[in-house]
């Protein structure tokens, strides 16, 4: 099933609990930063807001977003300062 935008769940959770959903996406996203010290860039629901900024503050990287529509952001964290590109 996909919604407006033509996002669609690929493996539907086996609970409909929303908050389980925000969850699970800012648990990928925090893992993502963790592993990485380049840019990302990332679709998230317009919900987790607040835990993208969180997520920007405690790894330290500046937090941008940009609105999609009303239940999507799309949200770059820049890369850590002081890492080196090759």
């Amino acid at each position: 099933m996909s919604d407006p935008s033509g996002h669609a769940c690929l493996l539907p959770f086996d609970t409909d609990d929303a908050e389980f959903a925000r969850g699970f996406e800012t648990g990928r996203l925090w893992a993502l930063l963790r592993e990485t010290e380049d840019e990302v860039i990332e679709t998230v629901h317009a919900a987790n807001a607040e835990m993208i900024l969180r997520l920007g503050e405690a790894t330290e990287r500046h937090v941008q977003a940009v609105e999609l529509d009303e239940n999507w952001i799309e949200v770059t964290f820049a890369e850590v300062e002081g890492s080196l590109e090759f």
